[in-house]
C-alpha cells in the first residue's frame, strides 16, 4: 500500500471515529486532529474546514509557548459559552470543544483511546509509517455542462505536468473538497478551451458538482489520487 493511500485511508477512519463521537456525544461542538504545523489530519463530517482553521492558529501558539517548559500534553481552557481541550496523541493533537454541562473527562477518555486504537489498526495492516500524503491545492470551482462532458473533472496542463512530475506517475484521478467538507473522487484531464485557461480553475461536471454542492467561484480543495503500487 502507497504512502499516500494509507495517509488517506488513516484520514478516512479518524474522520469516521470523530463523527461517531460527536453522534454519540451531541453537546461537543467541534472535534478535530491536527499536527504541530496546523495541518488538519482529520475532523467530524459537522465541522466546516474555515472555522477549523481559524482555530488551529490560536492553538499552534500555545502549543509552541508549552514546548518551552517540556510541551502540551493536555490543556483545558473554559470559556463564558463552553470549554475546549486540546490533548496529545501520539505526534498529534486532538482538539475538542463542548457546552458547559459536558462531561469533558469521558469524552477524553473515549476519544484517546479511539484515536491511537485507529492508527494501530491500519499500522497493523500496512508496515509503512503514517507519512503526510500528498498537500491539497485550492482551486476557483466552475461548473463544467454540456452534452458530452461525462464526469472528468478539467485542470490546467500545467498542473497536471506538475503532479505527474512530484509523483513520478500519470494522474488521471483527483479529490476534490469543499470548505463543509463534502468530498468526491473523479477523473480529471487538461482544460481545452482557451478561455478557461491559466485562472486557476477546476472545471467539475454538473453531476459531480451538484452532489458536491459547491458554488461558482467557490473555492475548493483538489489533489491527485496514486494508485496503489505506481
Amino acid at each position: 500500500m502507497s504512502e499516500d493511500i494509507y495517509a488517506n485511508a488513516l484520514r478516512t477512519a479518524l474522520r469516521t471515529a470523530l463523527t461517531e463521537i460527536r453522534n454519540i456525544y451531541p453537546d461537543i461542538t467541534r472535534s478535530f486532529i491536527f499536527t504541530k504545523e496546523g495541518t488538519i489530519i482529520a475532523q467530524a463530517a459537522q465541522d466546516a474546514e474555515v472555522s477549523t482553521q481559524k482555530t488551529i492558529h490560536s492553538f499552534q501558539s500555545l502549543i509552541e509557548k508549552a514546548d518551552t517548559i517540556g510541551g502540551l500534553n493536555t490543556f483545558l481552557i473554559n470559556g463564558n459559552n463552553g470549554v475546549a481541550q486540546i490533548s496529545r496523541v501520539n505526534n498529534m493533537y486532538l482538539a475538542l470543544s463542548a457546552s458547559k454541562k459536558t462531561d469533558m473527562t469521558q469524552i477524553q477518555s473515549v476519544a484517546r483511546t479511539l484515536v491511537p486504537t485507529v492508527i494501530k489498526l491500519l499500522e497493523n495492516i500496512v508496515s509503512t509509517p503514517l507519512k503526510p500524503a500528498s498537500s491539497p491545492q485550492s482551486f476557483t470551482a466552475e461548473n463544467l455542462t454540456g452534452l458530452f462532458t461525462g464526469e472528468t473533472a478539467q485542470v490546467d496542463r500545467e498542473v497536471l505536468k506538475e503532479w505527474s512530475k512530484d509523483f513520478k506517475t500519470h494522474i488521471d484521478e483527483i479529490e476534490i473538497e469543499t470548505s463543509n467538507g463534502n468530498t468526491a473522487r473523479c477523473k480529471v484531464k487538461a482544460i481545452s478551451e482557451r478561455t478557461f485557461k491559466g485562472k486557476g480553475l477546476i472545471r467539475i461536471p454538473e453531476k459531480i458538482y451538484r452532489t458536491l454542492e459547491v458554488e461558482k467561484g467557490e473555492l475548493v480543495k483538489v489533489k491527485p489520487i496514486i494508485l496503489e503500487g505506481e
